[in-house]
């Protein structure tokens, strides 16, 4: 018991050693901005009022180390960087355009690399998306279904490759909805698996991996004042993915998901951030392809897919507020459940959390945080060191 404690004591000791690391490697001295407009005037710098709608456009990167902790990878580390630029008239008004890139490696062995690129133009009416992916990801698999046993626990590897590319048009002049096509292709390979367990025995769909490649509609409500984060606003997502043998894929299988959030002012600096969030799945899916519960942003406190099913139901709500300066914190609680149909759902498998964290504003001028949250539900934690919000 005291060894189990120690380990524990131990564990916080890494987390608190790391946000301070973080937070002593990611003021403002990585962050560079490009600017031209300063004019002169007989050799004489002129330094014109301007307000901040108006204000001339700088490119912002920030480049700095990664360093995070999930239950899933334990300690990871790389590089990463993060460029923001405004396609705008107003350079208050326009939304950030940002290109993410990172490399990453985790104390599990696993590694993973990402280019994501955002784009919005002519003033927030058109918006570009694309994200490529490769990963190498030990990890865990309890099985399919909301009563699955500790005891099926299973590690597998996985290697994929991920490619999505989306666009999405603004389909009125005042009210802030896109309608939009994404497409996908990933490439799923099971390198190692267990002997004599589940994927071993082939028992689930996608235990050899496969190709999925397919079309999406999405449709989306977004009038939040801040992408990075929202202090009011409402947003609404609805995305359609058909995956087909047509296009090429191994399997047959349509997958509807719905983000609902609500971002609530309720005091100076104080928000109430709210989060509904529905997915439904029919036909042969693979189970990597399945609706989960868990991770470190939906039900934070269970592992990553601890929880697996074709339909998902889950809500989560968050208090924030400040602290100092650049401090914030949050309390957050949440709870959901999965099922292989909707009229499955019982109220005897639904699993819930609560937790709170500690914000640290990264680049100020976008409001960008990086997150560490303690979350705790039964018989399961989580610490979770992430850059951004949960949702």
């Amino acid at each position: 018991m005291l060894d189990k404690e120690n380990n524990k004591l131990s564990r916080y000791r890494s987390l608190l050693f790391l946000l301070v690391l973080i937070i002593l490697i990611s003021p403002s001295n990585f962050l560079w901005a490009e600017d031209k407009g300063t004019a002169k005037d007989n050799g004489q710098i002129a330094q014109a009022k301007i307000t901040e709608e108006n204000e001339k456009n700088k490119v912002g990167i920030t480049l700095l180390p990664i360093v995070y902790y999930t239950p899933e990878t334990k300690i990871a580390f790389g590089v990463g960087g993060i460029f923001t630029y405004r396609f705008g008239l107003f350079f208050k008004k326009a939304r950030p355009s940002t290109l993410y890139l990172a490399g990453i490696y985790t104390q599990m062995k696993q590694y993973i690399l990402q280019l994501k690129p955002e784009i919005y133009l002519k003033n927030n009416s058109i918006l570009l998306t694309g994200n490529f992916l490769v990963q190498h990801f030990p990890t865990n698999f309890w099985g399919v279904g909301a009563n699955t046993s500790d005891s099926t626990k299973e590690n597998y590897t996985p290697q994929s490759y991920f490619l999505e590319f989306g666009y999405q048009q603004k389909i009125f002049t005042k009210i802030p909805v896109y309608l939009g096509i994404r497409y996908h292709l990933e490439d799923y390979r099971i390198l190692e698996k267990e002997p004599g367990k589940l994927l071993d025995q082939h028992l689930v769909p996608g235990s050899e991996g496969g190709f999925l490649s397919g079309p999406g509609l999405i449709i989306t409500y977004d009038d939040r004042d801040n992408i990075f984060y929202p202090t009011e606003g409402y947003y609404l997502q609805t995305y359609l993915f058909w995956n087909n043998k047509v296009f090429g894929s191994n399997f047959n299988f349509f997958n509807c998901n719905f983000d609902l959030r609500d971002y609530l002012p309720i005091a100076d600096g104080q928000i109430l951030a709210l989060q509904a969030t529905f997915a439904f799945n029919s036909g042969y899916v693979p189970f990597y392809r399945l609706s989960t519960l868990g991770g470190d942003t939906i039900l934070r406190g269970y592992y990553s897919g601890r929880y697996r099913d074709k339909d998902l139901l889950a809500f989560q709500a968050e208090y924030r507020f400040p602290v100092w300066k650049r401090f914030s914190a949050v309390v957050f609680g949440a709870l959901g459940n999965i099922a292989d149909r909707l009229d499955h759902f019982t109220w005897d498998t639904l699993r819930y959390a609560a937790g709170f964290g500690l914000r640290f504003k990264v680049i100020p001028k976008e409001k960008a945080n990086i997150r560490i949250d303690f979350a705790f539900g039964p018989h399961t934690t989580g610490i979770y060191l992430r850059a951004g919000e949960a949702f």
